[in-house]
């Protein structure tokens, strides 16, 4: 399982998720209640940062606002 935290454009933080395969640049995630997104920017973190997320992802709103 791979644990992100996601954060708009404009650096609010949406939370955090859990999907069973690596997301990357571009990929059309769903997230909350419903809400679905498009990942615009992946930063992954190395094993030795202990933290207990793989990255962060930067998403915006597939309906246009962040």
């Amino acid at each position: 399982m791979f644990r992100c935290r996601l954060h708009s454009p404009d650096g609010d933080d949406l939370g955090e998720a859990t999907y069973a395969m690596m997301i990357h640049l571009g990929d059309e995630i769903h997230f909350g209640a419903g809400e679905r997104f498009r990942v615009v920017d992946v930063v992954p973190f190395d094993e030795e940062d202990e933290s207990p997320f793989v990255g962060l992802l930067e998403s915006r709103s597939r309906w246009g606002s962040p």
